[in-house]
């Protein structure tokens, strides 16, 4: 319907496009709609000029008649999980984005120019479940960043309390901004330092779960040029800012009004410097929603009139959420069989965000009869598409041979088809993909006989040609360890592999040698594990998500499997993505550790380990040796560890390396705490990657005597990586914090450590609800990105450096007090040669030691660079297990685990296990 607006007498309108600024027009002037030539805003074309965004949330669009004229109705049904149904035009040419574009274009400081939404309203359909925030009109912009250019220029204000949508007489009725103040925006020039890319004008309608058709009918959709503002007056300072009682995601926050000569128009509200929610000028009150719980933020408020001035900022205000807390947490202390339900039962209800992807929860439904139609559809779905990553394949294998007796021939054949897509010869990747690669090959050729791969091999021979592979990696493993030790997202797939190879395999020999390998990553994981802690460095540790473990939360990786053997000293509150309270990506189709919680499993760990992990007094100091790296390729990898009951530090340092691989955390001190994340590392800036995350062992070097570790840097030149950062969490597990003589000294309740850098440092402060590259300004802009906790973060700039790291138990000092004063009095840092060649710090320690550590090459043997007490550390005499309970040398053919008068002998040359006494 074609309606011409009168003039709006509180509109000062321009009429020419090609100028922002021309005055005000005569009264009784007809204001030109922007959106007229870019869409039919009348729908007199009889077509509708919006786009659905999906098809699948129950909405439709029409044009229907009003009172003899085109109008459109938009409509929403309830379907599903009552999903909203969205409509909009988006264009990247035209009147409207040329007209915001040449005011953004004007110089700093040029007035700026105002514009009004408006259009007719009626609501055409009444639903009985109406969702009223979602019933709305918006205006979004291309290419904002929310400084100088806006996303939500209109937002997304419920239209649910206007008089249009409440009138029942039939009748369109106008709505614009003096019944939404949001409907007039503000555009404010910035000498075309960014410009919008496209516009976008949007509807939206929802219904709730089981209600009625809800719809409304719009016509005459326009954007206005309301004139250039005058008013350079900002309203006064929010005052009196305040929260409410704090949920574990949410914070709900009151103020008092400002006051401003044109009248205050809306308020933006800010966490950590960052806009996060606007409101009405009408409204003093706002729940800040999506936070972490456990976590500190600051909240600021500012106030804005309808010309674009702004008040300063309020006083901040210091908010923390409430501590997390778990929908159904683990059982304590509980046995394995209970936790190990606990994880079956996570698995089946793991939260489904994106289409069918959860393959551990569909086939652990389907193994214990569980919506059986609905899965093996999402099961046959995921077979008809190609996957990249070998894991996955190796994921539809598990599968199949859990519950492929439920599958009927027409998705038997699409799982021929799937293994039929794949290539399992040798190939040059990383560990668990190679593993993930022939132990599927392997079972295509055992159960699918006839299923040829892209080489054209298949049964017997495809069998063969993969066990070649897995025994030549399981040989190298079982006599230099596994190159992807701890990773906390690889050693399961690697594991993944071994069980299926024991659970399904028909070759005896074979059956036997995995299950052996599997046996030393469990007397490994039980030598690491102290009551609920991995303490060691970390091989191939990719983003926080794959730092962070511990009772509160912890990544559906071999730690999550560990905790239902070994037990910890408090209740498991979380594991997996399902239960991540942080605002991350949702990667569910990774997780494969549920299923290895199956009761079907026939894999049982050595009760020997099991035992070893259980200890609750560990107090040792060991030596590891790793040789080679994730592409099978030599590199020795020197690992230290010094364990008290509550507490451990691990380190490592690499030498001989053939590959430049990045992905290790050298260096990590864990504690017990109540509280998430007890966690401190140490690391430098590699690329694009996180902050405090990968590391550059080429250019970081590390070295541990006992309590005490040292490192020095050198930079290979690059000004953008030359970064040394000290991660401290910022969640709880630090009970104090404090800087004494340049050392940043902290008690955690169960400890205390001391951490100092040789060169100046700032602190920064970076959330999970902060832009990924806040503090890294390199890093990559992705979910994956962000952190998973919140941390204060020493960050100190340099192309030489190096640091000191003091650690000390509660048992040996009273205090924090005691433990800083014997910091202050006992040691001494020589940091003179920093700036040298080859960086050099020389470290007095607390234990009485002088720790000497000059910067060398990773890719040669250890030479005289690393020295306690003028004595290099003899790494080449490490061997692969050096442990209280755990004995192997060198590419060693014999592996001992040993507790008190109880031993095991693991023989790889014969592929034998014996037991034996104290003297047997």
């Amino acid at each position: 319907m074609r309606v011409l607006y009168g003039a709006v007498a509180s509109l000062c309108v321009t009429v020419l496009l090609a100028a922002p600024s021309q005055g005000a027009v005569a009264a009784d002037d007809t204001p030109v709609n922007l959106l007229a030539a870019d869409m039919d805003t009348t729908m007199d074309s009889g077509t509708s000029p919006l786009t659905q965004g999906s098809t699948t949330t129950g909405g439709t669009q029409q044009i229907v008649d009003v009172g003899g004229n085109n109008a459109l109705e938009l409509r929403d049904a309830s379907q599903g999980a009552a999903l909203a149904s969205y409509f909009y035009h988006r264009f990247s040419t035209g009147s409207l984005k040329d007209r915001i574009n040449a005011v953004y274009s004007l110089p700093v400081g040029s007035p700026a120019e105002q514009f009004v939404l408006k259009f007719d309203l009626r609501r055409s359909a009444a639903s009985d479940k109406p969702v009223a925030k979602d019933i709305y009109a918006q205006i979004q912009f291309g290419n904002f960043d929310n400084v100088m250019v806006p996303r939500f220029p209109v937002p997304s204000v419920s239209l649910t309390g206007t008089a249009a949508y409440k009138d029942t007489s039939g009748a369109l009725q106008p709505v614009d901004d003096s019944d939404i103040p949001q409907y007039r925006f503000t555009i404010v020039p910035n000498g075309g330092k960014r410009l919008v890319t496209s516009v976008e004008l949007g509807f939206q309608v929802r219904v709730d779960t089981g209600g009625t058709d809800e719809a409304i009918t719009v016509d005459n959709l326009g954007v206005y040029d309301a004139g250039a503002i005058n008013d350079t007056t900002p309203p006064s300072t929010p005052a009196n800012l305040t929260a409410g009682k704090p949920s574990q995601d949410s914070v709900p926050l009151v103020w008092s009004p400002s006051t401003d000569d044109t009248g205050v128009t809306g308020y933006d509200v800010y966490r950590d410097g960052y806009l996060v929610q606007s409101v009405s000028g009408s409204t003093t009150q706002a729940v800040v929603t999506g936070l972490v719980p456990g976590t500190a933020y600051d909240f600021t408020v500012r106030a804005k009139d309808a010309f674009g001035n702004v008040s300063p900022m309020s006083a901040p205000l210091h908010v923390s959420t409430a501590p997390y807390v778990p929908s159904a947490p683990a059982p304590f202390p509980g046995t394995q069989q209970t936790r190990s339900q606990w994880l079956w039962d996570k698995t089946k209800a793991m939260k489904e965000e994106e289409g069918p992807i959860n393959i551990a929860e569909y086939t652990a439904q389907l193994v214990d009869h569980q919506d059986v139609a609905t899965n093996l559809g999402k099961l046959d779905k995921l077979y008809q598409g190609y996957d990249y990553e070998q894991y996955k394949w190796l994921s539809r294998m598990y599968a199949y041979l859990m519950a492929g007796d439920q599958f009927s021939p027409a998705m038997l054949q699409d799982v021929r088809h799937y293994f039929g897509q794949y290539s399992y010869k040798k190939l040059p990747q990383t560990e668990n993909l190679r593993m993930s690669t022939y132990v599927t090959g392997y079972l295509v050729g055992q159960y699918l006989p006839d299923v040829a791969d892209t080489n054209g091999t298949s049964g017997a021979a495809l069998m063969a040609a993969s066990k070649a592979n897995i025994e030549e990696m399981v040989q190298k493993a079982v006599h230099g360890g596994w190159a992807e030790y701890e990773s906390p997202e690889y050693t399961i797939m690697t594991y993944f592999g071994l069980n299926a190879l024991y659970q399904w395999s028909n070759d005896p020999q074979l059956r036997n040698e995995v299950k052996m390998a599997m046996d030393v990553m469990w007397f490994e994981w039980a030598n690491d594990w102290d009551n609920g802690y991995m303490i060691s460095s970390e091989s191939r540790a990719k983003g926080d998500l794959s730092s962070v473990n511990d009772p509160t939360w912890r990544p559906a990786d071999h730690t999550s499997l560990a905790w239902t053997y070994f037990g910890e000293h408090r209740a498991q509150q979380g594991v997996g993505e399902s239960d991540n309270p942080a605002p991350s990506a949702y990667r569910p189709d990774l997780e494969y550790v549920g299923l290895l919680a199956w009761s079907g499993t026939t894999y049982t760990p050595p009760a020997l380990a099991v035992k070893i992990g259980q200890m609750t007094n560990k107090s040792y100091t060991s030596f590891k040796t790793n040789m080679q790296n994730s592409s099978g390729n030599a590199m020795d990898v020197y690992r230290t560890t010094y364990v008290r009951p509550t507490w451990g530090l691990g380190t490592e340092v690499q030498y001989r390396r053939v590959d430049n691989w990045i992905e290790d955390q050298p260096l990590d001190l864990r504690w017990q705490s109540d509280a998430a994340n007890p966690l401190f590392r140490v690391s430098v800036d590699q690329g694009n990657a996180p902050v405090g995350n990968y590391d550059q062992p080429a250019e970081h070097r590390v070295m541990q005597d006992g309590p005490t570790a040292v490192g020095v840097f050198k930079s290979d030149g690059n000004q953008t990586e030359n970064y040394v950062n000290a991660m401290f969490p910022d969640t709880g597990s630090i009970k104090e914090r404090r800087q004494v003589d340049g050392w940043t000294v902290v008690d955690t309740g169960t400890m205390y450590f001391a951490f100092k850098m040789a060169k100046p440092a700032t602190w920064y402060h970076q959330t999970p609800n902060d832009p990924s590259n806040k503090v890294k300004t390199t890093t990559q802009i992705h979910p994956t990105t962000t952190p998973s906790y919140s941390y204060d973060i020493l960050r100190s700039q340099a192309d030489r450096n190096g640091w000191v790291l003091e650690t000390g138990d509660t048992s040996k000092y009273a205090s924090l007090d005691a433990f800083a004063t014997a910091l202050t009095t006992k040691t001494r840092l020589d940091t003179s040669h920093v700036d040298d060649a080859d960086p050099r710090l020389v470290y007095h320690s607390l234990t009485g030691d002088d720790l000497d550590i000059t910067f060398d090459d990773p890719t040669q043997a250890p030479g005289a660079t690393h020295l306690v007490n003028g004595k290099p550390i003899n790494y080449d005499g490490f061997k692969l297990f050096d442990t209280p309970w755990l004995q192997q040398d060198q590419q060693g053919s014999r592996f001992i685990a040993r507790v008190d008068d109880q031993a095991v002998v693991y023989d790889f040359d014969n592929w034998t296990m014996s037991t034996r006494g104290e003297h047997g």
